[in-house]
């Protein structure tokens, strides 16, 4: 510390070697009044301006430098010397710890509140290191901190270190240390000061919100109940426990189990062995006892050392399953404010478990109402080779898709989305989904199903206004038509719905189809479109329009692009802006699969049909169907000579993949056969009948160029 300079100076003769503007003033002499003169002659000739400015204060003290000893007189009230006895006061009535420290390392001065941090008493500490001053708080630490205020002079702000005192070993406390350096006139360095201060409860408080924070931030995450689990042990091991493991009832992990499910298993655990369960264990439920009657955390003395904390996962009122914690060590107990903190992540924990319960139970609701599991559905049956991604919660709980197999190898794709979220567009998606599957069994043109369907659409909003739903229902829809024999795709569509077609050769149409408007709005009517496709052409459905800002489309092109890309790792790397996406790549039936034959309008011809029949069936292996095919292709020809107009076609379709054989007969009648059930002296009115028992399915499909009856066997392998 700089001492101030003195208002005159006195050699060891009592002379006065040094007299300032403030000496004079307090006393009335000038400098060269007092210069030379000695004290004892001051006093003689000035007794009276000595005595008044004895009264306002005068302080003497040595002065160090040179080989001559001085005294230097300072005035009381701004001198260097007065201010001592408040250094003396700070040091002994100060609540921080205070301590002088040389620059030698070694202790100079301490005060109480210094002491009583170590509960050691001040002989203990004076004279000793800075290490042994600080043993059991970081040492080391402390000891090259010091040194660097004392090489650099930078003061050292809130140095936090750790440690226990002799006067609580049990309990680990935090010190925060300020470090600055005392200089002389000289400036040669003299010592250190370093001010401490307890800062323990703070440091708790900091890093149990820090802790808390952390477990917002970690839980949750995603939404599976036993993840959820995992997360609160990965937050609990090291910072709250030793070991930690978590068990819920059946109820929290099975959203469709019954609530009274006493079932309690180990789900997620730090490590195996001592008093920690291995994770699928089955627990007693009366192990937890105090758990499931009181619903509270209590904490349990182990006969080893060292405590347990157990506490209810527990959402409004529903117990969901149980947490245990053991003991990291003994300096940091489970208190009431660490009780307090583990009970808060505990009820965040099983917060999150409750909504995974939800989640999971909105995914179930969503893919029951959506009818099936997406990857059980049809593969195509050889027309196409399909792969999809589907989001059944969230904004696609209105999103559906489908596969639908039709006579003759042929497929239908198809992707909607109804408008809106929630309950509502789930329900309206299944009934506009079982609307579709029925106008495909009709075997209608793309377009024409879509204007059904529109006015189901339209039918379904008004039932839904009329019972208080002011919200107007609508719905985006793609359908198409593949077939594998001609090669050849028809699609339609409503709405904004994207829809994109890559060729074999790398031609990319992202738009093949103009935009129309969604189903249960007012427009024109539905177009389709006829497209050739060869095969290996990718059919791209999406169930919403690509969004400004959106790379879907092109992440699919450029996926697609990628030979080494399987359409699975494809669909993967996709953004989550569509509900639904259908990737259908198109095929062909071999030409030696499918032979048509002209039928002659004459009753003569049915003998000549049954030949050509046994003979291809022959041919294709396929002898075990030769009398359902000759007696069904008996029927249906004989029909269509009677009852349709020429001309009259008979085709045989074998599909490898499916394992079906088709039977076709077409005429240019558009007049639609109807099953009867002919009475015991009926001559006739049989051969629908017939034919509908012999196969495993039959139906009728129109064209602009008449009607098609056909009938369906399989064939086994």
């Amino acid at each position: 510390m700089s001492q101030p300079s003195p208002i005159a100076a006195l050699d060891e003769q009592g002379t006065v070697v040094a007299w300032s503007r403030t000496a004079q003033r307090l006393t009335g002499l000038t400098e060269a009044e007092a210069l030379g003169r000695g004290v004892s002659d001051l006093l003689a000739t000035g007794a009276e301006a000595l005595t008044e400015a004895l009264r306002a204060g005068l302080t003497i003290g040595s002065l160090a430098g040179g080989d001559l000893r001085r005294w230097g007189v300072w005035p009381s009230g701004d001198s260097a010397v007065r201010a001592r006895p408040a250094v003396d006061a700070a040091f002994t009535q100060s609540p921080i710890g205070l301590h002088l420290i040389g620059d030698d390392l070694r202790i100079l001065r301490v005060n109480k509140a210094a002491c009583a941090m170590r509960g050691l008493p001040e002989d203990g500490i004076l004279g000793g290191s800075v290490q042994e001053a600080f043993a059991r708080y970081e040492p080391a630490v402390v000891e090259r901190v010091v040194r660097e205020v004392l090489a650099t002079g930078e003061p050292v702000l809130d140095l936090l270190v750790r440690g226990t005192s002799p006067a609580d070993p049990e309990h680990e406390h935090a010190l925060a240390i300020s470090l600055f350096r005392l200089e002389n006139t000289d400036t040669r360095t003299m010592s250190v000061v370093a001010e401490a201060v307890d800062v323990t409860p703070r440091e708790r408080n900091r890093e149990r919100l820090a802790l808390l924070h952390r477990a917002h931030e970690h839980i949750g995450r995603s939404l599976d109940a036993v993840r959820c689990a995992w997360e609160l042990v990965e937050v609990a091991v090291p910072d709250l426990a030793g070991a930690a493991f978590v068990a819920l009832f059946d109820a929290a992990v099975q959203s469709t189990a019954p609530s009274d499910l006493p079932g309690l298993r180990c789900v997620a655990a730090s490590t195996d062995g001592e008093d920690m369960p291995a994770v699928g264990a089955a627990l007693a439920p009366e192990l937890f006892a105090r758990i499931l009657t009181g619903r509270v955390p209590y904490v349990e003395h182990l006969a080893a050392g060292g405590r347990v904390l157990t506490l209810p996962l527990l959402v409004r009122d529903t117990l969901l399953g149980v947490v245990r914690l053991r003991q990291l060590h003994p300096r940091r107990p489970y208190d009431e404010a660490a009780v307090r903190l583990v009970a808060d992540i505990a009820a965040y924990t099983a917060l999150c478990i409750d909504n995974a319960q939800h989640y999971e139970h909105a995914h179930a609701t969503a893919l029951a109402l959506h009818g099936s599991d997406p990857g059980s559905l049809p593969a195509g049956r050889g027309a196409v080779e399909t792969a999809q991604r589907y989001l059944p919660t969230g904004q696609g709980a209105g999103a559906w898709f489908d596969i639908i197999p039709l006579s003759g190898a042929r497929v239908a794709l198809t992707v909607g989305q109804v408008h809106g979220g929630g309950p509502g567009a789930t329900a309206a998606m299944g009934q506009l989904r079982s609307a579709t599957h029925a106008l495909a069994g009709l075997d209608l043109d793309p377009h024409d199903l879509l204007a059904r369907l529109h006015n189901t659409t339209r039918r379904l909003g008004a039932e839904r206004q009329a019972v208080g739903d002011t919200r107007k229902l609508t719905a985006t829809c793609a359908y198409a038509v593949h077939d594998p024999v001609a090669k050849r795709c028809t699609v339609a569509r409503a709405g904004r719905q994207s829809l994109a077609v890559l060729l074999p050769d790398g031609t990319w149409n992202d738009r093949p189809l103009p935009e129309t408007s969604p189903l249960g709005e007012d427009g024109p009517p539905f177009a389709a479109e006829e497209f050739f496709f060869p095969p290996g052409t990718t059919v791209v459905l999406l169930s919403g329009p690509d969004p400004a800002g959106s790379d879907t489309l092109r992440r699919l092109r450029a996926g697609l692009g990628d030979q080494a890309a399987a359409a699975d790792d494809v669909l993967g790397r996709l953004p989550a802006d569509q509900a639904a996406v259908l990737l259908a790549l198109t095929r062909a039936l071999d030409p030696g699969d499918v032979v048509t034959w002209d039928i002659d309008p004459e009753l003569t011809a049915v003998a000549a049909a049954r030949r050509l029949t046994t003979g291809r069936l022959a041919r294709w292996g396929l002898n075990d169907l030769e009398f359902a095919a000759e007696l069904t292709v008996s029927e249906l020809v004989t029909n269509a000579i009677r009852h349709g107009t020429p001309p009259i076609r008979l085709r045989l379709v074998r599909n490898p993949t499916a394992r079906t054989l088709t039977c076709e007969i077409s005429d240019a009648s558009p007049a639609a056969p109807h099953l009867r059930h002919a009475r015991a002296g009926d001559e006739g009115g049989r051969g629908l009948f017939i034919s509908g028992e012999l196969s495993d399915s039959w139906g009728v499909r129109w064209s602009s160029e008449g009607k098609t009856v056909w009938t369906e066997t399989a064939f086994g392998t």
